[in-house]
This record gives C-alpha cells, structure tokens and sequence, in this order.
C-alpha cells in the first residue's frame, strides 16, 4: 500500500496494535506505547459491570434510537428525550449511531459514554476496583504488564478526582479532503501542525 492513503482505523487491520500505535507515533509524534484493546461484546459488559451509565438524549438521538429516522443503531430499552440510564447494550447502540448527524457527533456520543463510566467508577473504592478489574481485564487484550496494572490501580484514587479534559483532532481548520484507497472519503490532515496541537494539549502547564 506504500505511497496509497487509508483510515487510520483500519491500520489495525493491516498490523494490529503494534502498527496502530507505529502510526500515532509517526503522524502525531506522541509516544505511545501501551494500548488497551476492547470490543463491541466487552464494551457491553464493561459498562454493565458499573451499573450502566446516565446518558441525555437529544430529539435526534432518541429518533434514531427508537427507529424514527435512518440510523444503524436501535435501543432494547423504552427512551426518551432527555437524561436516560442505559445498559451496556443501549449504550453501544448510542454510541454507534450514523446518519442522524455526522461523525464528529458520533465521537462526541462516544466521549460522553467514556465520561459517564468515568463518573460511575468515581463511586467505586479500592477493593471494589479491584474486584472489577478481575472481572473486566480477562475481556480485553493490552500490552499493560501485572506492574503496570498494579501501579495504575495505587494511583486510582487520585486519579478518580481528576478533571477530565477533551481535544478533537484534527483541529477545525487544519484539514482538507481527499479520496483514499478504495475511493475512501479523507481528511488531508496537517499532522505536523496538529502534532504540535496535541503536544500544547497533553503538556498544557507542565514545567
């Protein structure tokens, strides 16, 4: 494929998560070298194992949701507009839904999933972390060593109140479009410009 332009997701497909992280390092010049991989029936039960998550739905959400409007993605579970507790299968469909808007609102439905288990594992202490973590790590596939489990667990109650905070990229204003493999709608991204976005981003007030 050399010289030829793809998703940058389907470079897991090409060489798994060592080239997934191959390319963040090379086109956003992060050094990532850990990656925690989980799938659609382990997101389910990730997300069933917190108790579910709470979730506001906005009238395009709950029409696509309860098959009103063209989607991909339809809730098991009686919704409605406005805030909902949904279930690991419900959330899933939530945070796949297509067509109702476009795939920067599919990611923000996405981030509002991972902030709502965010603030569910808030209420859990250590013992019961760690109890979830045993039921929860055997689904998912990682790099992570028993230390580096061990070690991030120790930093759980800082890090549980901790502020979370966000970035798109790339950034309004620092892409075009191009037509990849396979006729492939692209962005034609500035990494360079965004790499140092990101950089300003992660190391924002760091000495």
């Amino acid at each position: 494929y050399q010289g030829q332009y793809d998703w940058l997701t389907h470079t897991f497909r090409y060489g798994g998560a060592d080239l997934m992280m191959q390319e963040i390092r090379e086109c956003f010049k992060v050094d990532v070298t850990r990656y925690v991989r989980v799938n659609f029936a382990t997101f389910e039960q990730i997300i069933n194992s917190v108790g579910g998550v709470d979730i506001e739905l906005s009238e395009l959400e709950y029409l696509g949701l309860t098959n009103q409007v063209r989607t991909n993605a339809v809730a098991k579970a009686d919704v409605h507009v406005g805030m909902n507790h949904l279930d690991g299968y419900d959330a899933l469909q939530y945070a796949r839904l297509r067509y109702i808007d476009n795939d920067w609102h599919r990611i923000e439905r996405q981030r509002d999933v991972m902030q709502s288990v965010f603030q569910q594992l808030k209420k859990l202490n250590l013992l019961e972390l760690n109890s979830l973590l045993d039921e929860v790590l055997p689904l998912v596939q990682t790099n992570l060593t028993d230390g580096d489990i061990t070690n991030l667990l120790l930093l759980a109650p800082k890090l549980m109140n901790a502020e979370i905070m966000e970035k798109t990229i790339p950034e309004s204003g620092t892409y075009g479009s191009m037509t990849g493999m396979g006729g492939r709608s692209m962005f034609a991204v500035d990494f360079a410009q965004n790499a140092q976005i990101l950089k300003d981003f992660l190391y924002a007030g760091a000495a």
